[in-house]
This record gives C-alpha cells, sequence and structure tokens, in this order.
C-alpha cells in the first residue's frame, strides 16, 4: 500500500474511534452537508459561516450561523435539537428528570431576509416519528417568515404516527424565525 493510503486509513481509524467517545447530549453540527445545501439549494459556491451570538431560550441546543460573501449577508443556518418524547413514553411522569429525552436534529436555511429555503433533519435519534424526515412533508416550511403562526394539522399537514414529533419541531421552527428576524431588524 501505498503511504497516502495507509494515512488515510489511520485517520478515519482514529476519527471513528473519537466519535465512539463523544459526549451524545452535545450537538453535532454537520457542515459539510450545511455547505452542500447551500451550494445546491441556494447557489452560492462561495461564502463563509459566521457563528452568531444570539440569547437563545434556556436549555436549548442551537446555534445560529450567518451566510457571508464579501462582507454581506446572504442568509442564515439555524441547527438545532429538538426534544420529542421522553425515552420510555409521553405519558411518563415529567418532573422524572433521570429519564432522557428522545430527540431529533436539524437545521433550516433562510434567505437573506429571513424566509426558509430548506429544512433537514439529519440526525434522528426518537423511536416514533421519523416521517419528520421526509422532504416532501418538509417543503412545507419553504418560504415560511415567522409572520404567521403555523397550526398542525391546518397549515401544516398531519402526521400520523409523528404528532409529537411534528408539532415540537413546528414550535422549533417559529422560534427560530423570531431569532432570525431579531438578527435582521438589528
Amino acid at each position: 500500500m501505498n503511504k497516502k493510503v495507509i494515512l488515510i486509513i489511520s485517520i478515519t481509524a482514529f476519527c471513528m474511534l473519537a466519535a465512539s467517545f463523544t459526549n451524545t447530549n452535545e450537538i453535532n453540527i454537520p457542515f459539510s452537508k450545511i455547505e452542500k445545501t447551500i451550494k445546491k439549494k441556494m447557489g452560492f459556491q462561495e461564502f463563509l459561516l459566521e457563528s452568531v451570538d444570539v440569547v437563545v431560550e434556556p436549555n436549548s441546543q442551537s446555534e445560529v450561523f450567518r451566510i457571508q460573501s464579501n462582507n454581506q449577508t446572504l442568509g442564515y443556518v439555524y441547527v438545532s435539537r429538538v426534544n420529542t418524547c421522553r425515552a420510555g413514553g409521553c405519558s411518563i411522569n415529567p418532573d422524572d428528570i433521570a429519564v432522557d429525552f428522545e430527540y431529533f436534529d436539524y437545521f433550516l436555511l433562510t434567505d437573506s431576509v429571513g424566509n426558509v429555503v430548506n429544512v433537514k433533519v439529519y440526525n434522528y435519534r426518537a423511536t416514533h416519528g421519523h416521517q419528520v424526515m421526509s422532504r416532501g412533508w418538509l417543503k412545507q416550511f419553504f418560504g415560511f417568515n415567522g409572520s404567521q403562526t403555523l397550526n398542525y394539522g391546518k397549515d401544516i399537514q398531519a402526521i400520523s404516527g409523528a404528532t409529537i414529533s411534528a408539532k415540537t419541531l413546528i414550535f422549533d421552527i417559529q422560534n427560530a424565525e423570531i431569532l432570525i428576524r431579531s438578527l435582521i431588524i438589528d
């Protein structure tokens, strides 16, 4: 084997080993997926993602990035972890903090004025409700800008077997838009 192949195999093995020791409670931001989606959905080839220091809700696992090019804001990326039910079911005692929430991670892209351009669920760790990952269902959010309230079953199609995941995603996207719009106004 040549040295490059051995180096690639060694680096890959190291990364896999290191990943097995990471804290699963921390959100893993998929920068390569985000960049690929920006290029594909927004058509931007040259840009930087700049972390935005914003105040999010307590215990929130969300981050906001500004899509920048030539000192111009092209849009925003919001990355978040959404808790669905607790492991063991939605009806267990909510005061039992020893039981972990099930969750999923997603990101959304907006244009420079805050209209949703894309939503992608990239890490689904809940036992039910995986239907919210469907691209067709997620397209319902495209164009949403936070100026209206989204109602589950009316504005956003209900999903059998994914009610809690869908409702929590809708709630989080509405909060994301409020946050992003506050950045645009500032």
